[in-house]
């Protein structure tokens, strides 16, 4: 008969957590701890592939026209904004402007420059779903640009003439030899220089048969079509 003992058993050994392991509960603790964060204290810098930049202390814009249609799953704004912005700043307004609705599964918004009567976006920033912003006037880099163009002519200057709100061009009035030539930057880089012929403050191209026209009022330049309709007013900005 075997004796009974007093012995007790001998648990089982339990092994310490890896390295690896503690070291993959330590993220997910961040993790955690980062999306808290970012939910109380604000959003991310971008949004999509866009960074966000700070809008200017004088911006201001005003919504002009609401096309929103829930029934087909789309909101689209038309906005009037008072000047040109960059691509980072118009992600913050996008942004803005996404979140005054309820959500679609489209967000197309169109920006217009501020005292520009046409119906021609200078910018847009769509989400379809993700946002994609174009820019199709010219940007604050390329103005720069024009400028040192325009003021690059062989004679003497009457006046350069800022039109890149609506045309997206400079325009250079210049005299050499007594004869008016009118000099034409573009945002690309290019150029192109047009001898005028002169009937008292109105110019006309001496070669292209287009009949559009310039008048000179003063400090500014005035654009008509064939129809001898105004269609733009430049100022100088040579002065």
């Amino acid at each position: 008969m075997t004796k009974p003992t007093n012995e007790k058993p001998t648990p089982p050994t339990t092994q310490p957590p890896s390295k690896t392991a503690v070291f993959i509960v330590l993220l997910i603790f961040l993790a955690i701890i980062f999306f808290i964060f970012k939910m109380i204290f604000g959003s991310s810098d971008t949004i999509g592939k866009y960074t966000k930049e700070e809008l200017p202390q004088n911006f201001e814009y005003k919504i002009i026209e609401d096309q929103s249609n829930p029934s087909i799953e789309k909101n689209q704004l038309d906005v009037e904004i008072n000047q040109k912005l960059t691509e980072g700043q118009i992600a913050t307004l996008a942004e803005e402007l996404f979140n005054t609705k309820d959500q679609e599964r489209r967000f197309y918004i169109f920006y217009k420059l501020k005292g520009i009567d046409n119906n021609i976006a200078w910018a847009t920033s769509h989400f379809d779903p993700d946002l994609k912003i174009e820019i199709f006037g010219s940007n604050y880099k390329q103005d720069n640009s024009m400028l040192d163009s325009a003021r690059k002519v062989d004679g003497n200057i009457i006046g350069i003439f800022d039109d890149s709100k609506n045309t997206n061009f400079f325009y250079t009035l210049y005299e050499k030899d007594g004869k008016k030539f009118m000099k034409v930057s573009f945002k690309d880089g290019g150029d192109m220089v047009e001898e005028l012929k002169e009937d008292g403050n109105k110019y006309i191209s001496k070669d292209s048969n287009h009949g559009e026209y310039y008048i000179l009022e003063g400090q500014q330049l005035d654009f008509y079509n064939s129809e001898n309709t105004k269609f733009s007013t430049a100022p100088n900005v040579n002065k």
